[in-house]
């Protein structure tokens, strides 16, 4: 009796901390059962070069394009998934964790403006986000939590912590921004003089001071999302250059440089997963 009680107490908690309940037959993309962890990338072709890892691999793709792929890492079942760009990826995310998924790492690659030499072989580790508004107003979110800091799962930040020093990693904690922008950021001098000085007014608010700072378009749409369905979530960020006007990020020299750190990044981040049972 007491047994069934307890777990009656268990199985209420953990539904009343959770605010969505989305299931496998409301989705539009993701239309079959998910393994529990897995990767997410808005790249694309990092998902296609990626995914190789994996064996045993079976695709899934959806009419507006994201697939995922589902295989084994070191005989475990894992899932290898694109989201869209921004905020629409919250649309792949919740799917994913509507059919099955609990531990989501995006590996994806920092927006920020100046990064310095040094971090072109740093494994930026996001454990807070901030300034997301738009996507937490669309979520029925409370307005005063709108743009405040969601944190990463301490779960996933404990493996990759341990996962980072048994490879002897160079790794760095951050706080990543949303960026809903990603022009409003890197060229805020391409707006009207009236917009660039608010676009820049904007960017003093949300400095800090006390921890290094990264951007990207999706890590805190995902954080969201999984505070909303209780499940977890953290972020590994790469550094590419995205700064010059000629070349882009994955072309040419820049595209050798990316994606010669690509396979390391990954099976960091699978090897991780492994470490959850």
């Amino acid at each position: 009796m007491l047994k069934c009680i307890l777990c009656l107490f268990v199985f209420l908690s953990q539904t009343f901390s959770a605010q969505i309940f989305i299931t496998l037959s409301d989705n539009l993309f993701v239309r079959v059962p998910m393994p529990k962890k897995g990767i997410v990338c808005s790249n694309h072709d990092r998902v296609e070069r990626i995914r190789k890892i994996l064996t045993n691999v079976k695709t899934y793709k959806s009419n507006w394009g994201p697939k995922v792929y589902v295989g084994l890492y070191k005989g475990h079942a894992v899932f290898i998934a694109s989201a869209p760009v921004g905020s629409g990826a919250g649309l792949m995310f919740t799917e994913l964790y509507s059919a099955g998924a609990e531990y989501i790492i995006r590996y994806g690659s920092d927006d920020v403006k100046e990064p310095l030499d040094h971090e072109e072989n740093l494994v930026k580790i996001i454990n807070e986000t901030d300034n997301l508004y738009g996507y937490n107003k669309a979520s029925a979110v409370p307005e005063n939590e709108w743009g405040k800091s969601i944190f990463a799962s301490e779960t996933l930040l404990g493996v990759l912590r341990e996962e980072a020093t048994n490879r002897d990693l160079c790794v760095e904690e951050r706080i990543c921004h949303h960026l809903e922008n990603y022009h409003a950021l890197r060229k805020p001098e391409r707006f009207s003089p009236e917009r660039e000085k608010i676009l820049k007014q904007q960017l003093a608010q949300i400095k800090r001071t006390d921890k290094n700072e990264s951007f990207d378009m999706e890590s805190a749409v995902l954080f969201r999302v999984a505070k909303d369905f209780n499940k977890h979530a953290a972020a590994v960020l790469q550094t590419v250059n995205k700064a010059n006007d000629k070349e882009g990020p994955y072309e040419g020299h820049n595209k050798r440089k990316a994606i010669s750190q690509e396979i390391m990044f990954a099976e960091y981040v699978l090897s991780a997963l492994m470490r959850i049972n």
